[in-house]
């Protein structure tokens, strides 16, 4: 018997765990637990070693990584990305991406595989998108 997938979720490489956890908090609406939401084992390392957000089902992981090389947005092509989340209402996010000045890489449009999605780019340059398939039945892709 084949296992099931249950769930997917990118380790995003940062230079600082608090401050990206905190930006996809405050800026694209995932949720961060305050006490767990950042993992901090060593009083020398402030901004935490490991973070997570969710937004529904969804969940990204941020490591820290001292050697960090954001990713160029000269050296890598218009429709590269790095995560891709499926949302229950794209329509609410792309007004809260509005309202909170993120950096828009793709604006909402209607692409030819049936899926309404906008791209961001995060702090660190990692390009974030959210879609809404246009069949899209509450429970089929996770809800958000």
């Amino acid at each position: 018997m084949r296992p099931m997938l249950a769930r997917v979720a990118p380790i995003l490489g940062v230079p600082r765990v608090r401050q990206a956890a905190e930006y996809y908090r405050d800026v694209f609406g995932f949720e961060l637990d305050p006490t767990a939401g950042v993992f901090q084992p060593d009083p020398g390392q402030p901004d935490g070693v490991y973070g997570i957000v969710n937004l529904g089902n969804a969940s990204i992981h941020f490591q820290y990584r001292a050697s960090f090389t954001a990713p160029s947005p000269t050296t890598r092509g218009d429709l590269e990305r790095d995560a891709y989340v499926y949302v229950s209402d794209v329509h609410a996010i792309w007004r809260r991406l509005q309202e909170q000045a993120a950096r828009i890489v793709q604006p909402l449009w209607l692409a030819p595989y049936g899926i309404n999605e906008c791209t961001v780019e995060d702090l660190n340059g990692y390009r974030i998108s959210f879609g809404q398939p246009l069949d899209y039945e509450a429970g089929d892709r996770g809800q958000a």
